[in-house]
Formats: C-alpha cells, sequence, structure tokens
C-alpha cells in the first residue's frame, strides 16, 4: 500500500465509514489508517509526515498479522476481555517522546516506543480498547542505521514490543525481560525477522 500526505486533515461527515473485513483503510489526508483484523483492529496515526516512507516498507496484510498474532498469543499478564479489541499506534517524533518521557517516566531522553495501557478495558461501543503505543521517528530510524537492520523489521519488532507491554510484559527484571523477549523473538519468527537481541 502507498501513503501519501495530501493535506491537512478537515473535517468531512459524508466519509465513508470502513467496510468490514481484513483490509487498511485510509483517510482523506493519507496520515491515519485503520488496520482490521477477526479479533479487532488497531488505528495508526502518522504525526510526522517522515514515517509515511517508513510505513511504505510494511506490507499492510503483514502489519495485520502480527499485531493480531500478538495479541491472540496468549495467555497475556493481563486477562484480556472477549470482544473487539483496539489499539492506536501514534508514529510520531523525538521531540513528542521527550516530551511523553518527562511527564510520564520523569525521564529527559527521547526513546523508542512508549506504551500506554488502557488499564480498565471499560467496554465502548462494544469495543474494548487495550492502549496506547507511541513511535519516535529519529530514535528509531537511528537505531536501524547503528544496528545495520531493515528499518521494516526494527519498526515491526517495536510494535510487538509495544502491544506486549500493553499485555502486561515488562523488562524491569531480568527474568521478566527474558519471558517478554522469548516472546518477541517467536512472533517476529513467523515472520522471517531474525532475533533483534542476537544482533
Amino acid at each position: 500500500m502507498h501513503i501519501e500526505l495530501i493535506a491537512e486533515p478537515t473535517e468531512d461527515p459524508d466519509s465513508p465509514e470502513p467496510e468490514p473485513g481484513n483490509h487498511t483503510h485510509l483517510d482523506h489526508n493519507g496520515t491515519y489508517f485503520v488496520v482490521e483484523f477477526k479479533a479487532g483492529s488497531a488505528s495508526i496515526s502518522l504525526l510526522d509526515e517522515r514515517w509515511i516512507d517508513s510505513f511504505n516498507l510494511i506490507n499492510m496484510s503483514e502489519l495485520q498479522s502480527i499485531i493480531e498474532k500478538t495479541i491472540g498469543s496468549g495467555p497475556h499478564l493481563v486477562s484480556v476481555p472477549d470482544g473487539l479489541i483496539t489499539v492506536a499506534i501514534i508514529a510520531s517524533d523525538d521531540a513528542h517522546m521527550c516530551q511523553l518521557n518527562g511527564d510520564f517516566r520523569d525521564k529527559t531522553d527521547p526513546t523508542n516506543v512508549l506504551s500506554f495501557p488502557d488499564g480498565t478495558f471499560e467496554e465502548i461501543e462494544g469495543e474494548f480498547h487495550l492502549g496506547d503505543i507511541f513511535l519516535g521517528y529519529e530514535t528509531i530510524k537511528s537505531e536501524a542505521e547503528t544496528q545495520d537492520i531493515p528499518l521494516r523489521n526494527h519498526l515491526l519488532h517495536l510494535i510487538v514490543h509495544g502491544i506486549l507491554h500493553l499485555l502486561g510484559y515488562d523488562h524491569q527484571e531480568e527474568h521478566q525481560a527474558q519471558i517478554m523477549e522469548q516472546k518477541e523473538v517467536l512472533l517476529l519468527s513467523l515472520f522471517n525477522i531474525p532475533d533483534p537481541y542476537s544482533l
């Protein structure tokens, strides 16, 4: 799928709702799309237009599948309710990540990914929101270049990593990190992505 930045978003009450099924829906400005899968949907917002080329590296059916398999790879450390699950992925920049890191983690540096679990699993119109994942453009691009790995692989890894955080996984302690990393490596191997922790 090709993403283009066409114009600033405007209100359009006549925009059609996405049809049900496994597909990607782009809105009129090309920086927001929804990936639907059997268990729910993921909204992807590109707040920085530099992300457009990065997401064009990813086959959208592959993105759909890796999100669905990550959510469906339970049992998880939190109990996921039965019903449609939604997750939001916000592709931003390092300045925004610095702000979030400062506001919520008392850290001043940018980071590659931050996850904010919803925690309540309150049902809204038949859906349960898992949480929000933020991605920092400059840091992720720099890491991929420094580690000499394809940007596509690194981006998909961090999306998996972020979703697992929403599902209760952590890496504060060594044993927690081992469990989380093993799950990441297994999921990534399904998409022929090498173990990122062996590089």
